[in-house]
């Protein structure tokens, strides 16, 4: 019997999933300072330009920096590679002063300004290809006068700005000379300033950190961090009891989460989240293109019965595709659909749709190739013939990029910045290649709008019209608010849970270590 084998190790390998031999012994041998974080997806893609994914996020996370970052606990956007940053008086140009004496990992040279120019250049070059090119829509030009400061002039003010060059997606920061002598290799060989440097990926089966002893902050107390591949949540879940895992990150299934909750020693940590779960529809094909087809559609899904049957109250119901966590969140006068089959009959019948094939795009991880299936069933009590067809993660991502999908179910992950999701869905320049899989064109002017205002009351307000807008034409159907859960074995020290649904350990230490 392989090291690490319980009765209990036993019996996940026999549900296909050998937990002792690949996460080692089950209580941590003395002194060991490796922290093990349960993944329920492989990565695929760590270059800022083109990352899609949380999983490939987390693992970014704790490789790159930005000029600011968000703090875990409060969101509160706080200094990183910038020190600090003044605003022209008429909001146009951003001055940032770096921090100095900055190393790239893998002695890749010091960090200076050209950096940061050809960072937020390369995402801006169309030539990239990257999903967050309309992230930055509003930058004009990027200056380097010197090593130590960075000069971003906009096209015209935005109050938001600082979101966009916070540490995540297009905000992470890379080498102009690893990406130039890397070269195609760069996406699974990256290289930041952060607390962790990437070592080695092992294809499906696990990611390995090291610790940046030269990291700027200070070096963690761990030598390394293991994300381990285990696609079943029943398998992590013994293996974080066994203590083979010290971190269940991903945790969807209510049973797994009251498990859990009951285990001894185990730690449920459960936050609201900036993430919706929504059918995006191709507004741009057959039926689709009129709203009354689309505003059926959202009659005739049982949304509430999702929420409390399937998902058992894990999560919260979605009123648009923000959610509370967001300050400029709004309902009001944000159209409700209450579930009402006999009204989407007949918003159907007055469409002049009959026989109607919608398929729906899912993506093959828990919970997103399950639930379609009951909105396909709802759909079909009032004459839509729907259908699901599940990808895995790659295709899936190549699917909605490309635009030629009916619709896609998506989860609006990111930074507690409204412009990120609202920009993503709705903008034109956000068309595919871009993330707008719906190929709606009526949000660039309010988009603009709040970028221009000059405080949050402002930009409450024009996001609050653009709410009410998108509701009222559907090119996207909200259909659920998520509920974040991590778990955590008794060792573990220092960990926050996010809103951003990413996993990042930098601050964490292990008891007795």
């Amino acid at each position: 019997m392989p090291p690490g084998f319980g009765r209990r190790g036993l019996l996940a390998g026999a549900a296909g999933i050998a937990l002792g031999g690949a996460f080692g012994a089950p209580v941590l041998a003395q002194g060991s300072r490796t922290l093990r974080v349960r993944f329920g997806s492989d990565i695929s893609q760590l270059d800022p330009a083109r990352i899609f994914q949380n999983e490939n996020q987390s693992i970014a996370g704790h490789i790159y920096n930005g000029l600011v970052q968000y703090d875990q606990r409060t969101n509160e956007i706080v200094p990183d590679l910038a020190t600090g940053h003044e605003v022209s008086a008429d909001g146009t140009v951003w001055t940032f002063r770096l921090r100095p004496n900055v190393t790239w990992h893998k002695n890749y040279g010091a960090f200076t300004s050209d950096d940061v120019k050809f960072s937020l250049e390369r995402v801006l070059d169309p030539a990239t290809g990257s999903l967050y090119r309309g992230q930055l829509a509003s930058v004009k030009e990027v200056q380097a006068p010197d090593p130590m400061t960075v000069r971003i002039v906009l096209n015209e003010p935005n109050s938001g700005f600082l979101h966009k060059v916070c540490a995540f997606n297009q905000g992470w920061l890379v080498s102009r000379r690893a990406v130039t002598e890397i070269g195609e290799r760069y996406s699974m060989n990256p290289i930041g300033t952060g607390p962790f440097m990437f070592d080695r990926w092992t294809t499906g089966s696990e990611v390995r950190l090291v610790a940046n002893p030269a990291y700027f902050g200070g070096a963690s107390t761990l030598t390394d961090v293991i994300f381990r591949i285990v696609r079943d949540e029943t398998a992590a879940a013994i293996a974080l009891e066994n203590r083979e895992l010290d971190i269940f990150y991903a945790l969807q299934s209510p049973d797994v989460i009251e498990r859990l909750r009951r285990a001894q020693g185990i730690t449920v940590l459960d936050r609201p989240s900036n993430n919706t779960v929504n059918l995006v529809l191709n507004t741009t094909v057959g039926p689709l293109r009129d709203v009354r087809v689309r505003r059926a559609m959202m009659h005739a899904m049982n949304r509430k019965a999702l929420i409390d049957g399937f998902f058992r109250g894990t999560k919260f119901e979605a009123t648009s595709v923000l959610t509370s966590t967001f300050q400029e969140f709004s309902e009001e006068g944000v159209p409700r659909y209450a579930f009402d089959p006999d009204r989407a009959r007949a918003l159907l019948r007055e469409a002049n749709v009959s026989n109607f094939r919608f398929e729906i795009t899912t993506v093959g991880l828990n919970p997103f190739d399950r639930f379609p299936v009951a909105l396909a069933n709802d759909l079909q009590q009032v004459g839509i013939q729907a259908t699901v067809r599940v990808l895995e993660r790659g295709a899936y991502v190549q699917a909605r990029s490309s635009g030629n999908v009916q619709s896609c179910i998506t989860a609006v992950v990111g930074p507690p910045d409204p412009d990120s999701p609202l920009v993503t869905l709705y903008h034109t320049r956000s068309h595919p290649p871009g993330l707008n899989t719906s190929r709606y064109d009526r949000a660039d002017a309010l988009l603009a709008e709040a970028a221009r205002a000059t405080d949050a009351a402002g930009r409450k307000a024009a996001y609050g019209r653009l709410l009410r807008q998108t509701m009222e034409d559907l090119p996207v159907l909200p259909l659920y608010a998520d509920r974040l859960f991590i778990a955590h074995g008794p060792t573990v020290q220092g960990f926050v849970q996010n809103s951003l649904f990413t996993v990042n350990v930098s601050p964490v230490s292990l008891r007795g270590a």
